[in-house]
């Protein structure tokens, strides 16, 4: 492989963004403040904690036969996963952190937190950034809950840490998302 000194890039800065499930990815993304139609900004995230993609489930192992100690490896089963900590107040923010759509904001603006959460179903964006570089990461289904507890400090921002994991969409052929490569900002 070839030395592509521009596609090692460092998280500098970045932007989490949501849609309806199955939203289109971007076609063509030349600013990353500008991702398209549909998408909405989630807000400020922790910069203390960056999101974070992981990886939970078995590992492959080999099979073998009397013949052959190995065989075959298997194939793991896998899920992927995106965890963030939003450090906004919003409705948006406790829609995703308790599980709750659009119907839990009051007429006096205040929201109600429902008896059992619901996994909020939605395209995600994240887009980092580095300089003038930026890597577009989508995923058309993620199902968004909140996964910890909601941390307090004196002397720091209030944050509401949100897991998704990553769900298959038949509109990819099943697939749970599509990663570009390092991108210039234009």
């Amino acid at each position: 492989m070839a030395l592509i000194d521009s596609a090692a890039i460092v998280a500098a800065g970045g932007y989490i963004y949501i849609a309806d499930p199955d939203t289109a990815k971007p076609a063509k993304i030349t600013d990353p403040l500008v991702p398209g139609i549909g998408w909405e900004s989630i807000g400020h995230t922790s910069a203390d904690d960056l999101p974070e993609f992981g990886r939970d489930g078995t590992d492959a192992t080999v099979k073998g036969s009397w013949q052959n100690a190995k065989l075959r490896q298997t194939t793991p089963d896998v899920t992927y996963s995106l965890t963030f900590k939003s450090i906004q107040a919003t409705a948006q923010t406790y829609g995703l952190y308790f599980g709750a759509g659009p119907g839990a904001v009051q007429t006096d603006k205040s929201f109600r937190i429902p008896a059992v959460a619901t996994p909020q179903v939605k395209a995600v964006l994240v887009i980092l950034v580095d300089g003038t570089n930026f890597v577009p990461l989508w995923h058309p289904r993620v199902s968004l809950l909140g996964s910890d507890a909601v941390a307090m400090a004196t002397d720091d921002f209030v944050s509401f840490p949100i897991k998704g994991v990553m769900l298959g969409s038949a509109s990819i052929g099943n697939a749970i998302g599509e990663w570009a490569q390092v991108l210039p900002a234009s």
